[in-house]
């Protein structure tokens, strides 16, 4: 029995005390700052395992929901009353020392830092959690999750995986509503089409500023980082939409008088990470060793699909959304898309090389890789393959590796 099996775990027990305290409005990100000053704080926040946002936010009684990677309707869980919240993990910054009692060792690092957190009330503030049937793993922590929290509702979102099929969309409209409805035990309103076509339309104007984002750093990579562009989209899912679209309206007006930096660098496409994230300091390297990450896998949340219409039944409009959605990765599509998503995605980003960015034991993303790969090689297009964990501190064989992989671009 699992309860059994962490029956000394300490609930009250954490290696890293809360520390930062922020307003309860959020007024930190409300206000005009200087980005240099936004980005400090985001990265305080990204690699603080409490969740120091949503601390604040729900000292009011106001409800906040976890979801896991990869994709969760954000949009219905805003018009029902809930601020959904992205749950990435503990990051580097989480010693395990409960969650091996439940997990095996042959296990993404994902998995036991996210019960880590649960098992050291860091996730406390949370009412609820919902957990997209994206792997074994995942199904196997909802289930965890429900017996170590038995009071806080969790739900495993089964997302189709049978997108041909004329039942798909259906079947999907009736998932998110009885979504809805176990969520109402978290605090949540009932469910109505008025909020969510308002909701949808919040979510229309954050994707937008973020596909703009995307867009300048692939056109001039050397005005934003990887690591910046990271760490303003990270704020997305743990801050209200109404405080994150305003602040990307500041931050997108003040990159425009940016200057752009050149260097010696190669464009690549970085692909993988689409559910545990790499460390900052991962992420730092890559730009160091000399790769300018034109397109990349990280947080996918926001590309599933650009706007939606919500006029009409906005719940069958989001719904569909995801299923017309052209995003081909490892935990969605038919494999015979595989080759071609890369090749278009390189295209499209006028990448010169490929990095395939995995975390260790994820098989969804090792398994693309072999699809992946066989349609570069037939393109002659170079890649490498780096894997990673997320309590990695030791990045000299990564740096090694990514700067021969550089080389042999620049001086082919």
């Amino acid at each position: 029995m699992v309860s059994d099996v962490l029956a000394g775990a300490d609930p009250d027990a954490s290696d890293s005390p809360p520390v930062l305290e922020l307003h309860g409005e959020l007024e930190e990100f409300s206000r005009a700052a200087p980005l240099d000053v936004t980005l400090r704080l985001a990265r305080e926040i990204v690699t603080d395992p409490t969740y120091p946002t949503v601390r604040a936010w729900t000292r009011s009684g106001r409800s906040a929901v976890g979801c896991f990677p990869v994709y969760t309707p954000q949009e219905l869980l805003h018009s029902i009353g809930l601020l959904p919240v992205a749950l990435h993990g503990g990051g580097e910054n989480v010693e395990i020392s409960h969650a091996d009692a439940a997990l095996g060792s042959f296990l993404c690092s994902i998995s036991k830092s996210t019960l880590e957190l649960a098992l050291t009330a860091r996730l406390a503030p949370f009412r609820g959690f919902v957990f997209p049937y994206i792997c074994d793993v995942s199904r196997n922590l909802e289930g965890i999750f429900a017996r170590v929290l038995p009071e806080t509702p969790t739900y495993m979102l089964h997302l189709p995986q049978n997108f041909r099929s004329g039942a798909t969309v259906r079947f999907l409209v009736s998932e998110y509503r009885r979504l809805a409805e176990r969520l109402e035990r978290a605090g949540a309103r009932p469910y109505a089409p008025g909020p969510l076509a308002a909701s949808i339309e919040l979510f229309n104007a954050q994707r937008s500023r973020i596909a703009e984002l995307a867009a300048r750093r692939r056109a001039h990579p050397g005005q934003i980082s990887l690591a910046e562009s990271y760490l303003l989209r990270r704020l997305g899912g743990l801050l209200p939409r109404e405080i994150h679209v305003p602040l990307l309206d500041r931050v997108l007006a003040e990159l425009s008088e940016r200057p752009v930096r050149s260097r010696d660098a190669i464009r690549v496409a970085l692909v993988g990470p689409f559910c545990e994230q790499p460390s900052l300091d991962l992420i730092d390297l890559l730009e160091q060793v000399g790769c300018e990450v034109v397109d990349d896998e990280l947080l996918p949340l926001y590309g599933w699909y650009g706007r939606i219409d919500p006029s009409g039944d906005p719940l069958e409009a989001l719904a569909r959304a995801y299923v017309e959605s052209p995003v081909d990765i490892g935990v969605r599509a038919a494999p015979s898309t595989k080759g071609g998503a890369i090749l278009d995605r390189v295209e499209a980003a006028n990448a010169q090389g490929v990095i395939f960015l995995t975390a260790k034991f994820c098989e969804p993303a090792l398994e693309d890789i072999v699809l992946y790969r066989k349609a570069l090689d037939r393109e002659r297009i170079p890649y490498l393959h780096l894997e990673f964990e997320e309590r990695s501190t030791s990045y000299e064989q990564a740096r090694l590796q990514l700067e021969t992989f550089v080389e042999s671009i620049l001086f082919d």
